[in-house]
């Protein structure tokens, strides 16, 4: 991965944000990528600012100009912060909270014990983890007299108890089980490593090694991931959608965070293929990294006509020989969209870096 690609990426990010800010302050929210056999809840401006948030902060710490009141943000995303706020939402709130100046973390720590009330097998996957890193963080940054050092281990355990040999299962057990995001797993990936760097090596660390490795082997030939996957078989459950932001920023902060707490080797390797896919070497052919346009594409979708029949048959063609349907170039279609969440994301992964 060249420093030109992934300064590209970071001006891509900030050049397009404004655009995206709504009246409140906040931003716009993202699409969502739907399961084959469940609707999550839909992302909200909360938790989009609360990405963004994470993203300008980064950018901040390593000296990166930008046109944005990280402060103004901070204030907006906090003050609407509260009893109806979902723990994913708190989650991310908590770790920007941990990289400003912490005097909120322990108020957003008992809102979040609150939210999750012991119910842990509610959450979307992607939710508790960004609860276990957000806990991590505010434990590794604010010190031990405000670290909410219990909460962070009952949400690790819970988080390790999602555990389906080596990837990490949403809501459900059983035959209730269902397909996960595969951007899920790289946000339980970068939530165990966290939770190594806080100090929960021997807890953590072992289910971080094989969950790196099996999203290293789920990677395909032309460096894409599939867009879901089968937790209980440890498959891909359907290989499109395939987004941008999973293959630029989720994998290689991802992998970054648990290779820089010492929970995995280097995987630079599968970085690059990661981005290699975006700037061209998908089905398709088309590079969705738009340097000179400041714009990227939000990824490579089944076509919609198909709807959820085409998701079914994917599922179905899984079930019958073991693995998903492959797709053909003309079942599939560029999705030009932008995604604030995604920008935010970018910026995690590359401001300063």
């Amino acid at each position: 991965m060249t420093t030109d690609t992934t300064a590209a990426l970071v001006r891509i990010a900030l050049a397009r944000l404004p655009e995206l800010q709504v009246a409140s302050g906040l931003f716009r929210a993202s699409a969502r990528v739907e399961s084959a056999e469940e609707e999550g809840p839909a992302p909200t401006t909360v938790q989009a600012g609360a990405v963004v948030l994470l993203g300008l902060l980064r950018a901040d710490e390593a000296g990166v100009g930008h046109p944005f009141s990280s402060g103004a943000l901070r204030t907006r995303v906090l003050g609407d912060l509260g009893s109806g706020s979902t723990p994913g939402e708190l989650g991310l709130a908590l770790w920007a909270e941990s990289r400003a100046d912490g005097n909120a973390v322990g108020e957003m720590t008992g809102l979040l014990s609150d939210r999750i009330g012991g119910r842990y097998d509610r959450l979307p996957l992607d939710q508790l983890s960004w609860a276990v890193t957000g806990l991590s963080e505010a434990t590794v940054r604010s010190g031990v007299d405000r670290g909410p050092e219990d909460l962070l281990e009952r949400s690790l355990d819970a988080l390790l108890s999602r555990g389906s040999g080596d990837l990490f299962r949403e809501r459900g057990t059983g035959h209730r089980v269902r397909t996960a995001p595969v951007a899920s797993q790289f946000h339980a990936l970068t939530a165990l490593a966290q939770a190594v760097r806080a100090g929960r090596r021997d807890a953590a660390g072992d289910a971080a090694a094989r969950l790196a490795g099996k999203l290293v082997a789920l990677q395909r030939d032309d460096g894409a991931w599939p867009g879901l996957v089968d937790p209980q078989h440890g498959e891909p459950a359907a290989i499109y959608p395939v987004l941008t932001v999973t293959q630029v920023a989720l994998a290689p902060l991802a992998f970054r965070v648990a290779a820089e707490a010492g929970a995995v080797a280097d995987l630079g390797r599968s970085v690059d293929r990661g981005l290699e896919w975006a700037l061209g070497a998908n089905l398709l052919g088309f590079n969705l990294i738009h340097a000179d346009e400041q714009r990227i594409d939000r990824g490579i979708v089944p076509r919609r006509e198909a709807g959820p029949v085409s998701r079914g048959l994917s599922t179905a063609g899984r079930r019958l020989r073991g693995h998903p349907v492959e797709p053909r170039a003309e079942s599939l279609i560029l999705d030009p969209g932008v995604s604030s969440e995604d920008l935010g994301w970018i910026l995690e992964a590359w401001a300063g870096r």
